[in-house]
C-alpha cells in the first residue's frame, strides 16, 4: 500500500512541478527491480513490460513482457496445435451429428475398400491369364523354330509390368484398412472431446 501512496505522491509532485506534459505516465520495473513511474520509459525496460497509467494512477494499458525466442517458439507451436484442433473439430462437427454416424461412415469406407480390392484382384487374374497365354505363345514359336517378334516380347513385358503394378496396388490397399480404422477412431475422439480447451 505504501508503494501505491508513494506513486500517487510522485505523480502529484510531477504534475505540480510541471514536469509532465502528457496525460499518461509509465509504470515499469527498473534495472534494480524496483517499480518506477515516469513520463518516459527507458528503451532497455520496454522488453520487460510496463503499464501506461493516467495521472490518477489508473491503468490505461498493460504491455506484456516480450517473450524469449524459446518462449516465442513454444507459443507458435501451441497456437498451431490449437488451430489444427479447432479446424479438426469444425470439420468433424460438420460431418457428424451423432457418434453412430461415425460408425456408419467407417463401414462405408471399409466396404468401398473391399470393392476396390476385389476389382484389383479380378484385374490381376485377367492380366496374369493374358501373361500366361503370351508366354505359351512364345514357347510354341520357339519350339517351331520361329524367332520371337519384338511385338510379342513387348506384350509379354507389358503384361508382366501390369501384374507387378496390380500386385503392389493390392498390397497397398490391403494396408489401408488399418488407416481407415485409425482415421475414424481419431474422428470419434475429436467428436467426443467436443472442444480444444
Amino acid at each position: 500500500m505504501s508503494r501505491v501512496c508513494a506513486a500517487i505522491v510522485l505523480i502529484a509532485l510531477l504534475l505540480a512541478a510541471g514536469g509532465v506534459h502528457s496525460a499518461y505516465l509509465y509504470r515499469f520495473t527498473n534495472a534494480e527491480g524496483k517499480t518506477e513511474i515516469a513520463s518516459a520509459i527507458p528503451n532497455d525496460r520496454v522488453v520487460h513490460g510496463y503499464d501506461v497509467i493516467d495521472t490518477s494512477g489508473r491503468v490505461i494499458r498493460r504491455v506484456a513482457p516480450e517473450l524469449s525466442p524459446e518462449a516465442q517458439e513454444r507459443k507458435r507451436v501451441e497456437q498451431a496445435q490449437l488451430k489444427a484442433c479447432e479446424d479438426a473439430l469444425r470439420r468433424v462437427q460438420a460431418l457428424y451429428q451423432y457418434e453412430s454416424e461415425i460408425d456408419h461412415a467407417k463401414l462405408k469406407a471399409l466396404d468401398a475398400l473391399a470393392v476396390a480390392i476385389d476389382n484389383e484382384r479380378a484385374n490381376l487374374a485377367h492380366v496374369r491369364s493374358q501373361h500366361a497365354e503370351l508366354l505359351q505363345q512364345a514357347a510354341r514359336m520357339e519350339r517351331s523354330g520361329s524367332s520371337l517378334s519384338s511385338v510379342v516380347i513387348q506384350n509379354i513385358e507389358r503384361a508382366a509390368a501390369q501384374v507387378r503394378v496390380l500386385e503392389e496396388n493390392i498390397k497397398q490397399r490391403s494396408g489401408e484398412q488399418a488407416d481407415i480404422d485409425r482415421r475414424f477412431e481419431e474422428e470419434r475422439q475429436i467428436f467426443l472431446q467436443g472442444s480444444c480447451s
